[in-house]
């Protein structure tokens, strides 16, 4: 139901329909998970983007009806949260996010995508905010939107055939493992920074997909904007994208930070390319890590 093969990874308990397009899911985030890991003793941003995007097969299937084999399509996606993220306790968060729906299907029509408008809670506190807008494809249609490239099998056959690059390091990814680095040092050691798709990943690589996913390329511009404003130690509190081409798994991809999109701001541009063509574009907002015994 939320396109996930490991039952550790899918993170909504369940779901109602509050109104005729709103909708209440409840999820229960882990104290440390396995990859949107615990920091200073708060809890991931990424845990509410990942929780979102499993909210959308989910009420896609379960409300909307969408049959199983459908592909969907991120068009855009954007999140907002503060810098005192969640705390974490000594039991996992249950989490409630409320929806408003549109661009629903209409009666006895075929589901095509919507647009969700979504409120995070934790105990009745608001802690973040999301808005996306999708589509939902038939296998038939996918495949001729894809072409040769549709196999999920063959595009992941495909990319384990290409070395994987160096890892930028850890620190400099605002990560604690090489493995958990989606970004390479590139052809300059700095940026732009070449996408590493490492197709073993459990976490971002739940199963097979014949493009890189959204949840990548996101992560990757997270830690593009970590890397771009060190010294400054800095925690994640925004994305605002446009999914504008799929990314091949197989050839190299590269992500570019820009400067500040004004002084003393500190939301940067994003830009994924691959053969010289923009897929995703863009901006991060992050803002100082708070001090670990902050409020």
């Amino acid at each position: 139901m939320v396109h996930k093969s490991a039952v550790s990874e899918v993170l909504p308990t369940g779901w109602r329909r509050t109104g005729e397009a709103d909708f209440e899911v409840w999820a229960q985030w882990p104290r440390d998970h396995g990859y949107w890991r615990t920091r200073d003793g708060r809890q991931d941003p990424m845990l509410m983007v990942e929780t979102a995007r499993q909210i959308l097969p989910l009420l896609s299937h379960a409300a909307y009806g969408m049959p199983h084999g459908h592909q969907l399509v991120w068009k855009t996606f954007s999140f907002e949260t503060s810098a005192h993220f969640l705390r974490v306790t000594d039991r996992p968060a249950e989490i409630t996010v409320r929806i408003a729906a549109a661009q629903g299907p209409k009666a006895g029509s075929r589901f095509r995508g919507a647009a969700l408008e979504m409120v995070v809670e934790h105990e009745g506190e608001i802690v973040g905010t999301v808005s996306t807008v999708y589509t939902a494809h038939p296998a038939e249609i996918y495949r001729r939107l894809r072409g040769p490239s549709a196999s999920p099998e063959e595009a992941m056959s495909r990319a384990r055939a290409v070395p994987l690059p160096p890892a930028l390091s850890p620190a400099s990814a605002g990560r604690e493992l090489a493995r958990e680095v989606v970004l390479s040092p590139g052809l300059a050691g700095s940026g732009p920074w070449q996408l590493r798709v490492d197709t073993t990943s459990p976490w971002l690589f739940d199963h097979p997909v014949d493009h890189a996913p959204g949840m990548l390329l996101m992560e990757a511009a997270r830690q593009g904007a970590h890397a771009a404003a060190l010294p400054r130690e800095t925690v994640l509190t925004g994305i605002d994208v446009t999914f504008i081409r799929y990314v091949e798994l197989d050839k190299p991809c590269w992500i570019e930070i820009a400067a500040p999109v004004a002084e003393g701001c500190d939301t940067f541009r994003v830009s994924v390319s691959q053969d010289g063509q923009e897929a995703l574009s863009g901006t991060v907002r992050v803002a100082d890590a708070p001090d670990a015994s902050a409020s």
